[in-house]
């Protein structure tokens, strides 16, 4: 008896145990265009929230590093043509990192999913994991500042760190502001392959904030911003997200019915057929 009882006890404690640890959760979802500051803010709110980091376009760039992949060849081809990677390919990587140890509770997704596909099937891999996300943030800002932010990007290759001459700048010119090692320009910041991205970035992924407002789970933040208040006002972001049931179902109304409109249509048609009626002397 005291054998059963102390199992189920376990039990209770470990489904407590899940409870409270997705209660606790902060899944977040960072959207915004090349150069719009998401790759600063997403180091920002995982080191914040202590939650796992996962910058899709890191993924893919560290994926392009084996030759012999045709998988590593057909992202390289993709990325240097400014077009988006095939979705299978993407998930399968998502999927591989969500299932490490670090990124099994809680996680941020720099840069993904990109459209409403990779929405989708994003949210059937999470619901899979007994997961759903809680907040996201879309950094808003012109095209025209974009080009102007991405002509001084830097980045630290090793952690994938990220900085500008004018905007966010090293403390110590070149130098990455942890290790001190040298930073790189990135080999996809010209001017060709920018143009292509936002134009990618328009026609495919803005449509997937849709996706995310029927959710109540999208805000939008002002990347015109300086750093520090873009940050700040993530924060409070997903500090109110986190506190409220805001997530919809996909399936709601989109065109409620006008009552008003209702009863006149009832009302003009229940006037004809009494007419009719009555002509016949029916009634």
């Amino acid at each position: 008896m005291s054998s059963s009882s102390e199992a189920s006890t376990k039990t209770s404690s470990s489904d407590n145990s899940q409870s409270s640890l997705q209660q606790d959760a902060n899944n977040i979802v960072l959207i915004g265009p090349p150069g719009s500051g998401k790759g600063t803010q997403s180091s920002k709110l995982s080191v914040h929230y202590k939650i796992c980091q996962l910058s899709t376009g890191d993924l893919l760039r560290q994926a392009t590093q084996d030759q012999s992949s045709s998988e590593g060849q057909q992202i390289r081809k993709a990325m240097e043509a400014g077009g988006l990677v095939d979705d299978h390919i993407v998930l399968s990587l998502v999927n591989k990192n969500l299932t490490k140890p670090e990124c099994s509770n809680r996680f941020l997704f720099d840069g993904f999913p990109r459209t409403i596909n990779q929405g989708e099937q994003l949210e059937q891999l999470l619901a899979s994991k007994q997961k759903r996300l809680d907040a996201v943030l879309e950094y808003a800002i012109s095209d025209d500042l974009l080009k102007r932010r991405i002509r001084d990007r830097l980045i630290h290759k090793p952690s994938g760190r990220t900085y500008h001459e004018e905007f966010h700048p090293p403390k110590e010119s070149m130098k990455d502001d942890i290790t001190g090692e040298r930073l790189d320009r990135r080999s996809d910041d010209t001017t060709e392959t920018l143009n292509a991205r936002l134009n990618t970035y328009h026609k495919q992924t803005i449509p997937l904030i849709d996706f995310y407002r029927q959710r109540n789970i999208h805000r939008c933040v002002d990347a015109t911003k300086k750093v520090n208040d873009a940050y700040q006002e993530s924060l409070e972001i997903v500090d109110y997200l986190h506190k409220q049931p805001t997530y919809k179902p996909a399936s709601i109304d989109q065109n409620p019915v006008d009552k008003n409109v209702l009863s006149k249509n009832f009302l003009s048609i229940y006037n004809s057929v009494t007419s009719v009626l009555r002509d016949h002397g029916l009634i």
